[in-house]
């Protein structure tokens, strides 16, 4: 593991970088991918806590190689986190910073992810402009870059499934933090814990004791069932939650 603030020499690297940060997307991600670098950009959000020991855990059970875990502390992005925890444009920056480590960038989206800064869209105009800011040029080399979500067209349930078929252990996914509060145990009602909920239980892993409550009692789905019954909410998505809510 390198504890690192930013001392890139703009040299190119011939290495691929996958942005992680201790949810179920990055760590299947990494077991299917194999990068070179594992970037962990702490940041100031106010479930990061939870994350980080995430991966220690995971590297105590052998899970992911400590080796390959870079932790570079330049943000700080407290202050602009929203209520409902989403930082505007976070990947612009992240990506910025992975650029200092390696050229092939991988990020953890998949389908259902709908802010801007997740999309194919968003990934190509990221990969135009930095392999423009990399020209050779007095300060660096020559740096050609790929950006993108390479499983970006699977929904979280399908990515589970590739993931189990390829050999993983259920447990890694468990391990895995993605919820927005900051409980020992994954809260259940946050629409993070409910998304993964909904592929676990399609992909038959047991979570009788994982959540805090139960995600299929979450308040809040009542109003969106009708959505989701006509395919309006999360599109493909759809299906596979009212497949795990049985309905």
């Amino acid at each position: 593991m390198v504890n690192i603030e930013t001392k890139s020499k703009n040299k190119p690297t011939g290495k691929s970088v996958l942005l992680f940060s201790g949810g179920m997307d990055s760590l299947i991600m990494n077991y299917l991918l194999s990068p070179d670098v594992l970037l962990v950009l702490p940041h100031g959000q106010k479930y990061e806590r939870r994350e980080l020991e995430a991966i220690k855990r995971l590297v105590k059970k052998g899970f992911i190689d400590e080796k390959k875990l870079i932790y570079d502390n330049r943000f700080n992005f407290s202050s602009f986190e929203r209520d409902d925890a989403i930082i505007p444009n976070r990947n612009l920056y992240f990506i910025g910073a992975a650029t200092d480590y390696g050229e092939e960038i991988y990020l953890g989206s998949v389908y259902g992810d709908r802010s801007l800064d997740k999309s194919k869209e968003f990934f190509t105009k990221c990969e135009d402009m930095f392999n423009y800011l990399f020209q050779s040029q007095h300060w660096c080399d020559e740096r050609k870059f790929t950006i993108s979500a390479p499983f970006k067209d699977y929904t979280k349930t399908e990515l589970v499934k590739e993931f189990l078929s390829k050999g993983g252990d259920d447990e890694m996914l468990k391990i895995s933090y993605s919820c927005y509060e900051q409980l020992a145990l994954p809260c259940g009602q946050c629409k993070p814990c409910f998304r993964k909920w909904v592929s676990l239980e399609n992909n038959y892993i047991d979570t009788g004791n994982y959540f805090l409550y139960k995600p299929q009692d979450v308040k809040w789905l009542n109003d969106l069932l009708p959505k989701i019954k006509k395919g309006e909410y999360r599109g493909r998505e759809d299906k596979e939650i009212l497949e795990a809510l049985k309905k």
